[in-house]
């Protein structure tokens, strides 16, 4: 009965629980809501559930929850549907009656407000009852992969292992893609698992490609990529270099064939070499992919067959084994091989002992007990813990706890000690720890090893430094660059670095260009911010510091003064090159002349072994192949012209060298014979090979600088100067078979990234031919050019990159003579050039070389209007110059209609009006500028000024622009320099202010500059501290932060260069102002002067950080349940600065005696909040990492301090006592008998510590003082770490 019984209750309860379960299905599938997806840029629709009826009231909500709900579409009976809510202004619409369709999606979308959490992105409609509940989920691109690590790298392969980032609610793939270091072209991965598809966020994905070469090194990345979009390489890559190749000869005997040639080679051969050679690479490639298999000779015994086998380096050692494994056991297939004869490098491998598993096998035994003995340890330490926490408990009133063991504390402390060795891994904690370094290119595709280039490579091997003197195209730079080449391939990790790119023919390389390159060079080698003067001795310092070899290339040195003597005092450690033109340098450094090619030299250069040379040369008597040589004087450049030439054109020799004679004579100047042939030759090989369209484009190239000539600029220059639209496949074809043009990058599906370099003698043969009229005209093309494509907006990563390839060649344009004479109307057009200019160095930290650019923009201005008055006869003077220069068709003025849209520029307007037609988007895409059509279409839209409107402020926007960016080369100055700046920085931003603010009174236009010359400049100069008194520094401060708290409240639309650039109360305008509020409140707590002053700002400043945090907080965008579905980047970084503060206070001994604990247990929230964040990015978390490892050496350092100062410490097992050093000095403690939590908070520091370490080694190495920042922690943490006794044996035993 009771078994009857107890079936019965459970037949009960499943029915019951059946029912439930229908139940609360029924009433989920009718009230919960639905999940309705769309695309990021696209539409969607959402149904309505009740049956449309227009005689009631329509409105469409989002539903907020207790919050209360929000309306945002209202239809009343009768009348057109009213849109409610501004951020939908033209993007919803009604259709089937009551249905909602949402146009220009984006992930902003599934909250009606960015300032309200409590938004869930739940829409519903109601017309007389509500709809169901549908949750808008926007699918977009995918976040890029994380945690990229190089698993292994083999001879021609490298394998990766990688973290899936957020897939963009789409099936996500991730594939591998490689670059060559020092190249710009990244190359999809090749090989069946370089991709892997269906990658979820956070899955771990292992994916494998092969490489072109070994011994090389190759940036990799993980691209990730949906339906929608992919992300870049340029967001994340890591180094791996391949391995270099190693041998090993072996010999095997073959009994049963019989000996018929020595020669491998031998058509007797052919068929045992074969079978050899695929039995060996069939037994060992599954294990060893890279292996090459190569037979020697044969030698008579039976038959003897000597072979050399190839594999990295890494595994060679694995394939030796593996092999004479596969010999002796007798798994080569194919062939019959004595297993008992072998031969390794002339020895007999040793015969390996197998392992039978006996039962008496030591190892077998160690293997058993070694655990047992470990967990018997653990075991016991548990006991013994638990034994005293007991004890500890039941001791209620003792004063001090008691000492855990030394055998308790000795394993944590061997740990602790491990963790200590970690160091050594870190490159940036040792010079000796070093990677290769290099922007040296290789030398170009058809380059020959003429005797020259032998004597070079020799020559420089055996000198410390070498000048190369030579006529222009003698070959001087491919012989060094061939050396480079051999330098890199024995030297590890080396240290190269190419300083070129001369202005023009006349003038080489300038100290300008070697100092913008050795700031690249100072970045790579992680040399912090240093003046020019101090640039040079800061780089030699550092390469002199690596255990390897360095090289320093100077190309086409005509100045010696040009190089700073620093860079030749180390020649010892670090290797010179220079070539020149001059004959008389006068560096006193050993020196090589070029001869030119000799007669072999020659003939092989144009006899190489391909079918074209074939046809052409090979039966052209040598006697004129070197009639042809000698009229180039023996030098290769023009030989490698005449060779392309003949190879197109199948012209005799003999019939080109007559034609060149006659073209060679026209040429201008005073050139030696062999110049004039080289300048003929490329004329003719322009006029003669090349379509006119291509003529015209490549005639560009003469005045831009030498290297990475943009081809989509020159292609717009001929659109621009003449109507025409040239093909540019052809173009790129066409110069580079003609051999006038190296060509690099490729043609993506959004924008032609290829370029091309020209020799100077090129430039210089192009602008022989050239009239004045035609120059004018191309220089004129390319300003007009250039105001569309070189641009201050580098927020986005194609923008910035674009104004970078292009600031050498502005300069060369603004460089020539004719710039001088060009008219009034290209004066606001030039000002504009150098302000960007000048800009653009301050961005790389150059306010020296920013300085002579902007001075020039300045003087531009001045000479339309004088700038000394008083700042409204200044403006009123600016306002009238602009109108007459815009009736008189200011080029300037009309360029802004026809404007370059940044993709940056086009989210802005897209979120002021969210129905933007795409057209806008997809021309910022594909960097095509404004049609007139477009841009009055913005007009029409409130997005852009009209005619009337530009007339009047175009001039006085120009010069405010101008002022304020030479004011702010304060901030990039150092030292005194910018001290001495300051009086003239304030001037200038100053006027930069009172001009844009005058324009919004007298004109009601709002530009950019106005809210900018106060937000980073005369609010950031108040910030500035070096020079001022404490009391000037904290009225300075206070007024900064009123200025800012103003800046928050400023809810303007601002206009740049006549289109719309920012929206009232942006996220990010509020995040800037809130940060630079509470590091002003930082400061000021340390230059309060009484502890009730003090206390006052550590009060302010909280509260100020706490606003800060809430607003942060408040963009963090969720679903229905509450998931986080996207986080603000800037959130870790306040959540670190919130952290950091404590940090500081704590140092500075600003935290109340007794308030450690609960200071560092606050600090360490913040930290882990910021490292809670799942789109955490590099550079946010390692200052969290870095931030915990303080907070866990403080909380070691306090608990010391206290037993210091209470006079007294737990007894320890041997006796002694803690003894604490001065607390301020912040030396470790004496610590004979460390506590186990003591050991753990040294343990969890140097843990946090090796994380961040590890960060900046792997992705951070340019953030000097960060870095410095992190050495200082780390020694302080070891210095404790050293402190802590040594477990030795004595010790062990004695427990």
């Amino acid at each position: 009965m009771e078994v009857s019984a107890s079936a019965s209750k459970s037949t009960c309860g499943v029915l019951l629980t059946v029912m439930v379960c229908l139940i609360l299905q029924t009433s989920s599938s009718a009230g919960l809501p639905t999940e309705v997806f769309g695309d990021e840029g696209g539409q969607v629709d959402l149904r309505c559930d009740p049956v449309f009826d227009d005689s009631k009231r329509l409105f469409w909500e989002v539903v907020q929850g207790t919050a209360g709900n929000i309306q945002i579409l209202v239809k009343e009976p009768g009348k057109e549907a009213e849109t409610l809510e501004t951020r939908y202004a033209g993007r919803l619409t009604l259709y089937d009656g009551n249905s909602l369709r949402i146009s220009n999606l984006n992930r902003d979308d599934d909250s009606v407000t960015s300032t309200d959490r409590d938004v869930l992105g739940t829409y519903r409609c109601s017309q007389g009852t509500a709809g169901t509940e549908l949750i808008l989920r926007v699918r977009h691109g995918p976040e890029p992969p994380t945690e990229l690590t190089v698993t292994a790298t083999k001879l021609y392969s490298v394998t990766v292992n990688v973290k899936g980032g957020q897939d963009g609610l789409l099936s996500q793939s991730l594939c591998l893609w490689y670059r060559e270091e020092g190249t710009e072209e990244w190359k999809k991965g090749k090989g069946q698992t370089s991709c892997q598809s269906e990658v979820k966020e956070g899955q771990e994905v292992t994916l494998e490609s092969t490489l072109p070469t070994s011994n090389t090194t190759y940036q990799v990345c993980v691209v990730a990529q949906n339906r929608l979009n992919s992300s870049r390489c340029e967001d994340a890559y890591v180094p791996a270099t391949t391995d270099y190749v190693a041998t090993f000869n072996t010999t095997i005997r073959l009994p049963n064939e019989a000996f018929k040639s020595s020669d491998p080679n031998s058509q007797q051969n052919s068929g045992l070499v074969s079978r050899i050679v695929n039995s060996v690479v069939l037994a060992l490639k599954s294990a060893h992919p890279d292996i090459e298999v190569e037979v020697i000779q044969f030698r008579e015994g039976s038959v003897l067959a000597d072979l050399k086998i190839s594999a990295g380096q890494r595994e060679i050692q694995d394939v030796k084994e593996d092999f004479v494994s596969t010999v002796r056991s007798g798994r080569l297939t194919g062939i019959d091989v004595d297993r008992n004869y072998l031969y390794i490098d002339n020895e007999i491998p040793r015969a390996e002992i197998q392992d039978t598993g006996s039962k008496d096998d030591p190892d077998i035994i160690a293997k058993v007990v070694t655990p047992i003995a470990v967990l018997a340890a653990a075991a016991i330490a548990a006991v013994t813990a638990v034994y005293l926490c007991q004890r500890n408990s039941r001791s209620e009133g003792q004063k001090h706890i008691f000492e855990i063991t030394y055998m308790a504390v000795a394993q944590v402390l061997q740990d602790l000690f491990q963790l200590a060795k970690d160091d050594d891994k870190f490159s940036i904690l040792h010079s000796s720890k070093e990677t290769a370094i290099s922007n040296v290119r290789k030398p170009d595709n058809g380059f020959h090893e003429s005797v020259d280039c032998k004597n070079i490579v020799a020559k420089a091997d055996e000198a410390s430094s070498l000048v190369v003197c030579g006529s222009t195209g003698s070959g001087k730079t491919q012989g060094v660059l061939a050396y480079a080449k051999k330098f890199a391939g024995k030297t590890a990790n080396a240290a190269m670095w190419f300083f070129g790119q001369s202005e023009n023919e006349e003038n080489g390389l300038s100290e300008k260009i070697i100092m913008e390159q050795g700031k690249s060079l100072a970045e790579r080698l992680g040399v912090g911010k240093v003046s020019p003067e101090e640039l040079p001795n800061s780089i030699m310092a550092s390469l002199c510091s690596r255990e390897s070899l360095s090289l320093l290339i100077f190309d086409d040195v005509t100045d010696p003064n040009a190089i700073p003597p620093a860079y030749l005092s180390a020649l010892d450690k670090v290797k010179v090159i220079i070539t020149t033109r001059s004959s008389n340098l006068d560096l006193n450094l050993p020196d090589y002349k070029m001869k030119g090619f000799e007669e072999k030299d020659v003939l092989q250069f144009l006899r190489r072994d391909d079918q074209r040379s074939v046809e052409i040369f090979q039966g052209t008597p040598d006697k004129h192949l070197l009639d042809l040589s000698d009229y180039f004087g023996n030098y290769p450049h023009g030989l490698s012209l005449s060779r392309a030439y003949l190879l197109k054109s199948r012209t005799s020799v003999e019939s080109y060298l007559r034609e060149l004679q006659e073209r060679s004579k026209n040429i201008p100047g005073q050139l030696k014979m062999h110049e004039k042939a080289v300048y003929g030759a490329i004329l003719m090989s322009m006029e003669n090979r090349m379509d006119r369209a291509s003529q015209d484009m490549f005639k560009f190239a003469a005045i831009l600088s030498q290297d990475g000539i943009p081809v989509s600029i020159l292609s717009k220059g001929l659109e621009i100067a003449s109507g025409e639209n040239p093909n540019k496949d052809d173009f790129v074809t066409e110069v580079e078979e003609l051999s006038l043009a190296r060509v690099e990058g490729k043609k993506e599906e959004w924008i032609d990234g290829r370029m091309i370099s020209v020799h100077q003698q090129t430039q210089a043969a192009i602008l022989s031919s050239l009239d004045e009229q035609q120059l004018q005209t191309m220089t004129e093309s390319l300003i007009k050019v250039f105001l569309q494509y070189f641009h201050k907006d580098t927020r986005k990563v194609q923008d910035g990159y674009m104004s970078s390839l292009l600031l050498p060649h502005v300069e060369a344009v603004l460089s020539l003579p004719i710039i001088s004479k060009l008219p009034e109307k290209f004066h606001p057009a030039l000002a504009r050039l150098y302000e960007t200019i000048g800009y653009m160095y301050c961005q790389k930290h150059l306010p020296e070389v920013a300085a002579p650019a902007l001075e020039k923009a300045k003087e531009m201005i001045s000479s339309l209007v004088p700038m000394d008055g008083d700042e409204e006869s200044v403006y009123q003077s600016l306002v009238a110059k602009g109108r007459e220069l815009h009736d008189k068709g200011d080029v300037y003025c009309k360029g802004l209609k026809t404007r370059l849209l940044t993709k940056g520029d086009v989210e802005v307007l897209e979120s002021k009006v969210p129905t933007l037609s795409e057209d806008f988007s997809k021309a910022a895409k594909m960097e095509q500028p404004l049609t007139e059509e477009q841009h009055q279409q913005l007009v029409e839209l409130g997005l852009a000024y009209s005619a009337e409107q530009v007339r009047d402020s175009f001039l006085v926007e120009l010069a405010a622009t101008i002022h304020y960016t030479s004011g702010r080369r304060i901030f990039y100055y150092q030292g005194q320099q910018r001290v001495a700046y300051r009086q003239t920085a304030e001037e200038e931003l100053s006027l930069s202010l009172a001009l844009s603010q005058k324009l919004a009174s007298n004109k009601g236009i709002q530009i950019l500059n106005k809210m900018l010359s106060q937000r980073a400049g005369t609010l950031y100069l108040l910030k500035e501290t070096e020079g001022k008194t404490a009391s000037q520094q904290k009225d300075d401060f206070l007024q900064a932060i009123q200025g800012y708290q103003d800046l928050i409240n400023d809810n303007n639309d601002y206009f740049e260069n006549g289109v719309l650039k920012k929206i009232g109360d942006d996220d990010w305008h509020r995040m800037f102002c809130y940060r630079a509020i509470v590091d002003s409140y930082c400061h000021l707590t340390s230059l309060a002067t009484a502890d009730e002053e003090r206390a006052d700002f550590i009060h302010r400043h909280d509260e100020s950080a706490k606003k800060m945090v809430d607003f942060a907080e408040q963009q963090v965008k969720k679903d229905d349940k509450g998931n986080v579905i996207e986080e603000p980047e800037m959130l870790p970084e306040v959540y670190n600065m919130s952290g950091n503060f404590i940090i500081e206070m704590m140092e500075k001994g600003l935290v109340k005696q007794g308030n450690d604990k609960e200071s560092t247990a606050e600090a360490k929230k913040w930290y882990e909040k910021a490292l809670g964040v799942r789109s955490i990015k590099a550079k946010h978390e390692v200052i969290s990492h870095l931030g915990l490892a303080k907070v866990h050496t403080l909380m070691y350092e306090s608990e010391k301090a206290s037993a210091a100062r209470n006079g007294h410490s737990a007894p320890t097992a041997n006796g002694e006592t803690w003894i604490a050093v001065d607390d301020d000095d912040k030396q470790p403690l004496v610590n004979n008998s460390p506590t186990l939590d003591e050991v753990h908070h040294l343990i969890n520091a140097k843990e946090e510590m090796n994380k961040s370490l590890k960060i900046f080694e792997e992705k951070l190495k340019n953030k000097t003082k960060e870095i410095q920042e992190a050495k200082r922690w780390n020694s302080r943490i070891v210095q404790h770490i050293k402190s802590l006794p040594d477990v030795t044996t004595e010790q062990e035993s004695t427990v």
